[in-house]
């Protein structure tokens, strides 16, 4: 399970705010934080690069 929505809610953020500052659809990223999609590589980067995180913590992989 990726960490999008828990850093999201963190940093008191919606899906629009990240939809509109990222370019990426809405739908698109409710469907990464339901697990329903999973993104590519360079989105993983995009987000973990937004969050100030690595994309291994954003997936779950890595504790920091």
């Amino acid at each position: 399970m990726n960490r999008l929505k828990e850093l999201r809610l963190e940093r008191g953020l919606t899906l629009n705010d990240i939809s509109r500052d990222l370019q990426i659809p809405l739908n698109t990223l409710s469907n990464y934080e339901r697990g329903d999609r999973e993104p590519k590589l360079e989105t993983w980067e995009k987000l973990a690069q937004y969050f100030n995180v690595t994309p291994q913590y954003l997936v779950g992989w890595a504790d920091e």
